[in-house]
């Protein structure tokens, strides 16, 4: 059912652009629109917490270094930026997600995010194993969470539909950029500290310093800052 349902889905947004804009009809289109923003939206949510708390977390433990004496505090903020760069050198734990081209408008760039997530999301596993069994079992319990997903929004009226379309566009775009930000900022901080790993400790502990001022000023955390932890 769920290959049907993603061709569905493949041939509704193929054309890059909003399927709500068009006043379509096709009931069937925009429910699997609809699931597929939610879709997207989950894949995305998972690392983007990741950066989000990493970074809070960043913020919290600069303002406590303050009450340490430098040998201490230079320890403790080498320790701090590892934490978060961490999550660089551990690919795995983000997904990588284009920029918007020029020309894209916000809907056409969300959908083509939806394709490229759902393509990486449905290729197979190439282990074998204990690590194949743990594939397979997370599966099926992705399936059952995708299955109560899909009929719950089948269960909306048309209208509904067509109004959640339209909100979750503009909620996956602005989640698109808040998680592009912050993963620059992460890209960012790993390329400065890696930069001063030879420097002592004098001339190193206040690039250690402004490092991360530079991080918790930057306006794509000022967006994110009041979030709470995930």
């Amino acid at each position: 059912m769920f290959n049907v349902l993603i061709s569905l889905a493949k041939d509704g947004t193929s054309n890059g652009t909003s399927l709500v804009s068009q006043g379509t009809s096709n009931r069937d289109t925009l429910i699997m629109t609809v699931y597929k923003q939610y879709r997207t939206r989950q894949r995305i949510l998972e690392p983007y917490r990741r950066l989000k708390n990493a970074l809070k977390h960043l913020q919290e433990e600069y303002y406590e270094s303050k009450e340490n004496n430098l040998f201490m505090r230079y320890a403790r903020l080498q320790h701090m930026i590892r934490e978060v760069i961490m999550l660089e050198k551990q690919y795995w734990q983000l997904i990588e997600i284009p920029q918007m081209e020029v020309h894209e408008t916000p809907n056409a760039y969300v959908q083509r995010i939806m394709i490229l997530l759902d393509e990486k999301g449905s290729q197979p596993v190439k282990s074998g194993g204990i690590a194949s069994l743990l594939s397979a079992t997370m599966n099926i319990t992705d399936k059952t969470k995708d299955q109560g997903l899909y009929d719950t929004i089948r269960s909306k009226s048309t209208d509904e539909l067509k109004k959640e379309c339209d909100r979750l566009y503009t909620e996956l775009y602005k989640l698109i950029r808040k998680y592009l930000g912050l993963k620059e900022e992460v890209k960012k901080l790993a390329d400065s500290y890696s930069d001063s790993r030879f420097y002592p400790i004098m001339p190193r502990y206040p690039l250690l310093k402004t490092m991360i001022k530079r991080v918790l000023r930057a306006p794509a955390f000022a967006e994110i800052c009041h979030e709470v932890n995930e």
